[in-house]
């Protein structure tokens, strides 16, 4: 096996003598060839905390751009410092990667159920963001608007089936758990903006790091999927564009496509060398 990889990555001429060997042989290849491209993908997936730093940096700018807030969290408990009680939010969007925008609410609400009464949002789905006076919580609500006598009425819908707190309730941590037993969100953000938003960070790196860890099969899934999607996509690819510009050759289609898979060593090595180094010309 290990010459067989470096003819294939050294001396391209000679994957001729591996045509006509077993299917097996050349399966068994392909899935060590696939082990050794989908590794670095999950280990960069689950080590990495770039998007955790990209969406703290987003979030912090929301709260510095946003109206004072008049709560804090102190011993592990959110508390009104007006003494009103009066929830609040603020809106926003969640931009995941680069790729998954998401409309947002952080909310303020000792209760968790008065800050339905106080929200003018557009009619769309909304995550939920909750903070409340024992524990944070993510939701997803569902704003409609309908129109009576009265004027448009908004009406909150939890967006699934049921009223029971598993359906709408996607988190539920409390602020032990998260680490985040003490930060005042009503500081003077702009006297002190660089604390406010160092501080703002730490609870969006406490969170993500919670949510990584529960969502951490569906990661492994997503990541194996795309790896392996895109690798056999690029091999049937170069595989139907030889059968189209040298059709007049008469190859059989599994004899092609068992070569561009042997020939398909170097791509796998540039990608890694291109995911490690970030020099995306290498792929």
């Amino acid at each position: 096996m290990y010459q067989r990889f470096k003819d294939c990555l050294l001396r391209p001429r000679n994957i001729a003598d591996y045509i006509k060997e077993p299917k097996k042989k050349t399966i068994i290849y392909t899935v060590i060839l696939l082990i050794v491209y989908v590794v670095p993908f999950l280990l960069i997936a689950l080590l990495s905390n770039s998007a955790a730093t990209s969406l703290s940096t987003s979030v912090s700018d929301d709260f510095i751009n946003a109206d004072q807030i008049n709560y804090q969290i102190s011993d592990g408990k959110l508390v009104s410092i007006t003494g009103d009680n009066k929830p609040q939010y603020i809106k926003t969007e969640i931009i995941i990667e680069q790729a998954y925008k998401l409309n947002a609410l952080y909310v303020f609400d000792l209760t968790g159920e008065a800050y339905k009464d106080i929200l003018e949002v557009d009619a769309s789905s909304y995550l939920v963001l909750l903070f409340t006076e024992n524990e944070f919580r993510i939701e997803k609500i569902t704003v409609t608007k309908e129109g009576n006598s009265n004027g448009p009425s908004m009406e909150i819908d939890f967006g699934l089936t049921g009223n029971s707190e598993k359906d709408y309730r996607l988190v539920k941590y409390t602020y032990e758990e998260l680490e985040i037993t003490n930060i005042d969100f009503s500081s003077n953000k702009d006297v002190n903006k660089v604390d406010f938003k160092n501080e703002v960070a730490t609870i969006v790196h406490s969170i993500y790091s919670k949510l990584k860890l529960k969502l951490l099969p569906i990661i492994i899934v997503c990541v194996l999927a795309l790896a392996i999607g895109s690798y056999f996509i690029s091999v049937l690819f170069i595989t139907l564009l030889f059968k189209l510009l040298y059709r007049y050759l008469q190859v059989d289609f599994g004899i092609v496509f068992k070569s561009t898979l042997l020939c398909s060593t170097p791509y796998v090595i540039c990608s890694i060398l291109a995911l490690l180094t970030n020099i995306t010309f290498l792929e």
